[in-house]
């Protein structure tokens, strides 16, 4: 149910228009029901709650806290979204956020939609058992209750910030950033594509958005899509 609408004229594109919502399915989901209207480039939905979130490769992903602008297609703007290739953010080594890019058509238009999860103050026995050994949430970092609206505002400015760089600088520089932050790059993993399985280590990031990945034998190989794993 939509609980509220917020408008902030300082912003240049992400959050100048935010719908707050009790609780939905999808955030991604709602995006694209509301493409079917015209909906200005960076409108962002807001769930306090969402009963079927989705990572990537369709896993369950769960957050009291969702941010969804949606924007227009512009290329590699996943890259510029992330921290540990392709989609996490972390904190010492634990995910306190996730991200999800999705690209759809409406109209003959293409549209970009990116899902931000957050855990902010979700206690870690409350999360899936399997990932709460590799998760944090804002509470337990900081040993304070977090305010979504005020957090929300807060990661709205950077982003719309971010994204305005992000159209008006060369993605070489972006990239240079982006290596400088990834704490996948140097990191010896494993990527299942389809049923192929490779184990190298995480060289780089290729100006495509790929991660490159050099085997053992010093081949070097672009990931797009699929499931990557650190090694220990």
């Amino acid at each position: 149910m939509k609980i509220g609408e917020l408008h902030d004229a300082n912003r240049k594109t992400v959050g100048r228009t935010v719908l707050h919502f009790d609780a939905v399915e999808s955030t991604n989901e709602t995006a694209k029901e509301l493409l079917e209207s015209d909906v200005e480039e960076g409108l962002v939905v807001w769930a306090d709650r969402q009963a079927a979130g989705r990572g990537r490769h369709g896993r369950a992903w769960a957050s009291p806290l969702i941010g969804m602008p949606v924007v227009k297609a512009l290329r590699h703007f996943g890259v510029f979204a992330g921290l540990k290739y392709p989609n996490d953010a972390v904190y010492q080594d634990r995910k306190i956020a996730g991200i999800l890019s999705e690209g759809v058509y409406r109209h003959d238009v293409y549209h970009v939609i990116v899902g931000i999860g957050v855990n902010t103050n979700v206690d870690l026995d409350k999360l899936p058992v399997e990932v709460q050994a590799k998760a944090t949430t804002l509470k337990r970092e900081v040993n304070l209750f977090v305010a979504n609206e005020e957090f929300l505002d807060y990661l709205l400015n950077q982003v719309d910030d971010l994204y305005s760089r992000y159209r008006n600088t060369r993605i070489e520089f972006l990239l240079k950033d982006y290596r400088g932050q990834c704490t996948t790059i140097g990191k010896r993993v494993s990527a299942v594509i389809g049923k192929d399985r490779m184990v190298g280590k995480a060289y780089d990031i290729a100006t495509n958005g790929a991660l490159v990945i050099a085997d053992d034998k010093g081949g070097k190989h672009d990931f797009f899509e699929g499931t990557l794993e650190i090694l220990k």
